[in-house]
């Protein structure tokens, strides 16, 4: 397992999102809460709160496994913080719901704070959950 301990590693920083976008696409909550501190600080729009600790992580991967069967996620671009030890990971999310066959497309940043021990302190997971909702019943279209 590749650990960051500066994000001017960008081999280590290739290796370690790799291995979040595994984790998330082989819709893994164990996988995707190993790779956080169990401090995490974790921003989810779809929540509309904040949450705390890997468990919480590891239970919305789970429901996101079960609300979309065949989700995926696409990366788009990696970006590292030369500041701080932070990089972000914008993507774009494919999947079906469950419940209504409805399909669901949209694009997505996770800003991912690391320790220096290499795991997620902090995980803000930006998109508009809106515009999702909207695809949801069927009364947007993405442009």
């Amino acid at each position: 397992m590749a650990t960051i301990k500066a994000t001017s590693d960008l081999d280590a920083v290739e290796a370690f999102c790799r291995r979040w976008e595994q984790a998330w696409n082989g819709h893994d909550g164990d996988a995707v809460a190993a790779m956080c501190a169990d401090d995490l600080v974790y921003d989810e729009p779809a929540l509309g709160t904040t949450v705390h600790g890997p468990d919480s992580l590891r239970d919305f991967v789970n429901r996101m496994a079960r609300g979309y069967p065949d989700y995926s996620f696409t990366r788009e671009g990696l970006y590292a913080e030369v500041t701080r030890n932070a990089v972000l990971v914008a993507w774009r999310f494919s999947g079906t719901f469950a419940r209504t066959g409805r399909r669901v497309e949209f694009h997505g940043d996770d800003r991912l704070e690391l320790g220096e021990d290499g795991l997620i302190r902090a995980y803000r997971c930006l998109y508009d959950n809106k515009f999702v909702e909207g695809q949801l019943r069927g009364a947007v279209a993405e442009a």
